[in-house]
């Protein structure tokens, strides 16, 4: 996380402060502990932090210890802010097929978004379930099918895109496989799973 405020900075900016083009292992160990979370791939420094280090001063200045709406968060630490945590595949499907917010910003080529934009997204997206059915005062009688409904329509072609994979790898793919596939939830995925397989009973 990087805090709200505070400048990060990556290994080639800091390598860049030392007048080197790159910075070694053993160097990046003897920074001060990263902002980003621990076991991201790509580390990001505290820039007053790393600034105090390299001048040789003895107190290091201290993060903010609170949270803040303006915190910026890497996805995995996006996806925690959510009221129903769902799994890292299908999040992940839910941020490449554009059904997560757009992140606010990229720092050292990692996506970052404000705490805010993810809890007001979470807060107003419509739950399971939201919108079904006719609007109220509809005079059409007729059933709806995939021709005419486009949820209907929508929802037909994921089960034949998961009677596909499921022909392709001979009834072998996984429900996290078919999520991030069709960006759905993993519970969505089983879902429509048990569908398809009835129907080819």
């Amino acid at each position: 996380m990087i805090p709200a405020g505070r400048i990060p900075l990556g290994a080639d900016d800091i390598a860049q402060r030392k007048g080197k083009k790159t910075l070694s292992r053993a160097e990046a160990e003897q920074l001060p502990a990263p902002i980003s979370r621990e076991g991201a791939r790509t580390r990001i420094w505290d820039k007053e932090q790393v600034e105090a280090h390299l001048a040789g001063l003895q107190e290091i200045p201290q993060l903010p210890d609170q949270e803040s709406p303006e915190d910026l968060l890497d996805r995995e630490e996006a996806r925690h802010q959510l009221q129903n945590v769902i799994k890292p595949g299908a999040w992940a499907a839910y941020v490449a097929h554009g059904h997560a917010p757009k992140p606010d910003t990229i720092v050292c080529g990692v996506a970052h978004w404000k705490r805010r934009t993810i809890r007001d997204w979470d807060a107003n997206r419509p739950g399971a379930g939201a919108g079904g059915g006719r609007p109220k005062g509809s005079k059409d009688s007729k059933p709806r099918t995939a021709a005419t409904d486009k949820r209907l329509a929508r929802a037909q072609a994921r089960k034949d895109r998961m009677a596909q994979m499921l022909a392709a790898s001979k009834g072998k793919v996984t429900a996290a496989e078919i999520a991030a596939d069709l960006g759905v939830t993993e519970r969505q995925a089983y879902r429509i799973l048990d569908k398809v397989r009835a129907a080819a009973k």
